[in-house]
Formats: structure tokens, C-alpha cells, sequence
């Protein structure tokens, strides 16, 4: 199955502000324990704040990656180089203050 192929919830207008909604395909970064995996697939996204939306099977197939990732089920998954955390004098203390 085509994740990208799933038919969109149709909503009329954004649940968050009211702005007008648009098919569009966007990149969704998924967690998993310490593994992480990108999606570009399509959402309905709002043109005025940005939300955006996903239909009920989309979202049940993210669960199933996060659960994949998880358990270091991994052999679907194709590497993308590496990912590394910010830290020690790198880090900006000002930006990090609420």
C-alpha cells in the first residue's frame, strides 16, 4: 500500500483557526526510542497557521514506523546519514531559557 494513496479526512476549514485548507506534501520526522525516520507524504495543511491535518490511516501508520523504530525493526528503512545532539560549548544557554 501507497501511504500517499489514502484518501484525506475531507475538512472544510482549519480546526485551529479557520484558514483555508490545501492538499500538499510535507516532511514528517518520526521518533522511535533512539531511531528517527522521515516521511514526505501528503497532509491537508492550513494556507493561514500551517497546521496540519491527517486522515485516521495515516495516523495509525505512523504508529506502526514509531513501533518499527522502537523495536529496532529496521530493515525497512533506508539509512540518512547520522543525527547528533547539540551540547557542551556548542550550545547557546540564552536561546535555551524560557
Amino acid at each position: 500500500m501507497d501511504i500517499n494513496d489514502i484518501k484525506m479526512k475531507p475538512f472544510e476549514k482549519c480546526p485551529i483557526c479557520g484558514g483555508e485548507l490545501g492538499q500538499k506534501k510535507v516532511e514528517k520526522l518520526l521518533r522511535g526510542g533512539k531511531h528517527t525516520a522521515v516521511l514526505r507524504i501528503n497532509a491537508e495543511v492550513c494556507t493561514h497557521c500551517g497546521e496540519r491535518l491527517y486522515a485516521q490511516d495515516t495516523v495509525r501508520y505512523f504508529e506502526q514506523i514509531r513501533n518499527k523504530l522502537r523495536r529496532q525493526e529496521l530493515s525497512e528503512f533506508q539509512p540518512l546519514g547520522q543525527s547528533f545532539e547539540v551540547t557542551g560549548n556548542l550550545t547557546d544557554k540564552s536561546l535555551l531559557q524560557a
